[in-house]
C-alpha cells in the first residue's frame, strides 16, 4: 500500500507540474503566432524567429520528457509491486 501512496504523491506532483508547463507552452505558442502575424520578430539572438522556434522546441521536449518520466514511474511501481507479490 505504501508504494501506491508514493506513486499517487508522485503523480499528483508530476501532473500539476506538467499542466503548468503545458500552459506556459500554450502561452508561448500564442506569442509566436502573434509575432508571426505582425512580423514582429527581432534580429537579435533571443528574439529572432529561429530563437523562438528553438524555445518552443525546448518547451515541447521538456513536456515530452516529463510525460515519459510519469509513465516510467507507473511502470516501475507496477513492476516493483509484482515482484513483491511474487516473493
Amino acid at each position: 500500500m505504501e508504494k501506491i501512496r508514493e506513486l499517487i504523491t508522485l503523480l499528483e506532483s508530476g501532473v500539476e507540474d506538467y499542466e503548468e508547463q503545458m500552459k506556459i507552452l500554450q502561452t508561448e505558442r500564442l506569442k509566436y503566432i502573434r509575432l508571426s502575424m505582425t512580423d514582429g520578430f527581432g534580429t537579435e539572438e533571443g528574439d529572432s524567429k529561429e530563437s523562438w522556434l528553438l524555445h518552443l522546441k525546448q518547451l515541447e521536449d521538456s513536456l515530452a520528457l516529463r510525460l515519459k518520466s510519469i509513465r516510467q514511474a507507473i511502470v516501475d511501481t507496477a513492476r516493483d509491486m509484482q515482484k513483491e507479490e511474487s516473493a
